[in-house]
């Protein structure tokens, strides 16, 4: 299930490659730390799991010249006062020494939760969901992204900010997220 979930992140070819520490199982081990990353405030695991995914990333040789956090909507960020997608960012960051830029991407439409969508579903739910800062489109032109997530399930989310990145100029994608859907 993996490999799938992996194949399909990649098929439609935003995307280049991946890097992912965990698997995500629902209701197992990594869903409570998801859940308490998300919801109960624990910020240190965030930057905790970036460290993780930034050895990785080193062990791999996998480059990049700037880190891009999945952004929450601003209703969602006001509620939550943080995006656990930055924190995981900014621990990887401090392992391998690349820039976080937090504010390039923002996301334009406020979509419903995607945890009980099937995969049509999330890709309908996250159509044009996201848009580049025009003040930071300069600063993605011709680079190597890595794009940030928690958690991978189907690729909808971080293929329609890939695909959104892509039309500002960037010249390559990886994704990194703490864990990927089994």
């Amino acid at each position: 299930m993996y490999q799938e979930t992996s194949a399909r992140l990649l098929q439609e070819g935003a995307i280049k490659g991946l890097v992912s520490c965990f698997v995500f199982e629902k209701e197992g081990p990594f869903q409570h730390i998801a859940h308490a990353l998300k919801y109960q405030e624990y910020k240190s695991l965030g930057f905790d799991l970036g460290r993780r995914i930034g050895l990785v990333m080193h062990d791999w040789s996998v480059d990049t010249d700037i880190l891009i956090p999945i952004p929450l909507h601003r209703i969602k960020f006001r509620e939550r006062g943080y995006n656990q997608a930055e924190l995981i960012a900014r621990g990887i960051a401090s392992v391998i020494a690349k820039p976080v830029v937090a504010k390039a991407v923002r996301r334009v439409r406020y979509t419903q939760t995607q945890t009980k969508l099937d995969i049509l579903e999330r890709r309908r739910n996250m159509e044009e969901a996201f848009e580049i800062n025009p003040e930071m489109s300069h600063i993605l032109h011709r680079k190597r992204c890595l794009l940030v997530d928690d958690v991978i399930t189907t690729g909808a989310t971080t293929n329609s900010c890939a695909k959104a990145l892509l039309k500002a100029g960037v010249l390559e994608i990886v994704v990194a997220s703490a864990a990927i859907a089994q």
